[in-house]
């Protein structure tokens, strides 16, 4: 079902100080930090300038970068495993080009959101100046006992890189024996991948990818241009977290918030805040003041529409609050990867906001049926953690 691909792409010399986390989750005071350093990875994804000026930045920052033999190319085609440890969680996964057209077509690798214009756009400008990949679409296929014996071979030779950063340990070994890298291939055949993290990254590239076609370029199997650059790991090997809700000021008042809440869910007052332990229960931080909410009908015309993010938006955000664009929609924001309910709290008693949504995380079968269908979720679903490493290999497109 997905078509992948050994890649030749630029690896980091000194990983530990040239990788950074995704673009996405670096805070201005991360970035100022990591600009002190000439060869980090920050100057190429998150580079100086306003307007047309940064993907130009960019792009000097790339050629700075090689000139500095900050990043080296490889010779030959490999397959990579990657692996993040810690003493409390560890995960595994292939670094590898999978099929752009296998996206384009929604039968390989299969998407859950959907993007917005303006992200996209970006994404889609840098990497049609830069004609790079540093970051990494994070994919899941449904585990497999094969594939993962195979990932499990690859981790006896001896590791490309072992270093500690963000917390954990960070490896990366390298295959590059065409007899397993055609096993592999042979074994996702039979596979769909499931985007986790990722997608602006995942259509950027596969713009990219048209703009080569409609430019006369044929397509061949063969050019980088037609696989992404890609971290697959079983969905086994991943935790999935919740992706909390914000309410910054209620619209209504506190008293008629609470009877519209009333009729979706049972209002449970607690002493203090608590994460859910099963789907459909809530907890809610209302202006300093903890609930627990159950769900009061659990009739759903399809897995979509029985997510609690989905309940939230459907029957509260959207007709109550008048969200009906949680992407756009300044009275609503999102917090991930955070687990104590006392720092939640916070974001009420001392940040200025009126609700705290705390959610039980979205079971991954759930969004890998929910792909399966054709579906989509509500935006900012999930959260995975950690976040794979941004620049560990830098794949070359193509001009």
């Amino acid at each position: 079902m997905v078509r992948i691909s050994p890649i030749k792409p630029f690896l980091p010399k000194n990983p530990k100080e040239f990788c950074t986390n995704p673009y996405d989750i670096i805070d201005q005071q991360e970035e100022l930090e990591l600009k002190k350093n000439p060869n980090s990875l920050i100057h190429l994804i998150l580079p100086d300038g306003t307007g047309d000026e940064v993907y130009e930045n960019a792009k000097k920052a790339l050629v700075q970068l090689k000139e500095n033999n900050a990043i080296i190319q490889e010779k030959i085609q490999s397959i990579f495993v990657y692996r993040q440890e810690s003493p409390n969680f560890s995960q595994q996964g292939f670094i590898m080009g999978s099929s752009l057209e296998d996206y384009d077509n929604g039968k390989g690798i299969l998407k859950h959101e959907y993007t917005r214009a303006k992200p996209l756009a970006d994404r889609t400008k840098h990497i049609t100046i830069t004609h790079m990949a540093a970051g990494l679409v994070w994919n899941v296929y449904k585990s497999n006992e094969k594939i993962n014996s195979v990932m499990e071979d690859i981790k006896k030779q001896d590791p490309l890189y072992d270093f500690q950063k963000y917390g954990y340990r960070q490896i990366l070994w390298k295959e590059s024996d065409p007899e397993i890298i055609q096993k592999l291939k042979n074994l996702f055949k039979n596979e769909k991948l499931y985007i986790a993290d990722g997608h602006h990254r995942c259509a950027s590239a596969n713009e990219y990818r048209k703009l080569k076609i409609k430019e006369g370029k044929k397509p061949t199997g063969k050019e980088p241009w037609e696989y992404l650059l890609n971290y697959v790991s079983s969905d086994d090997q991943i935790k999935v977290m919740a992706y909390n809700r914000v309410i910054r000021k209620l619209p209504i008042t506190e008293e008629d918030f609470m009877k519209r809440l009333n009729e979706i869910y049972c209002i449970i007052p607690v002493t203090e805040g608590f994460n859910p332990k099963e789907k459909h229960e809530v907890a809610l931080c209302c202006k300093g003041k903890w609930y627990k909410l159950e769900v009061k009908s659990k009739k759903f015309a399809n897995i979509r529409d029985s997510l609690d993010v989905a309940i939230l938006q459907d029957k509260l955000f959207s007709p109550v609050l008048g969200i009906e664009d949680p992407r756009t929609h300044k009275n609503i924001f999102f917090v991930g990867g955070l687990d104590d309910p006392k720092e939640m709290e916070k974001y009420v008693t001392e940040k200025g906001n009126d609700l705290f949504f705390n959610l039980y995380a979205v079971n991954i079968r759930d969004l890998e049926s929910i792909a399966d269908l054709g579906g989509v979720m509500p935006p900012k679903s999930t959260w995975f953690e950690p976040k794979v490493l941004s620049g560990l290999v830098i794949y070359h497109l193509g001009e």
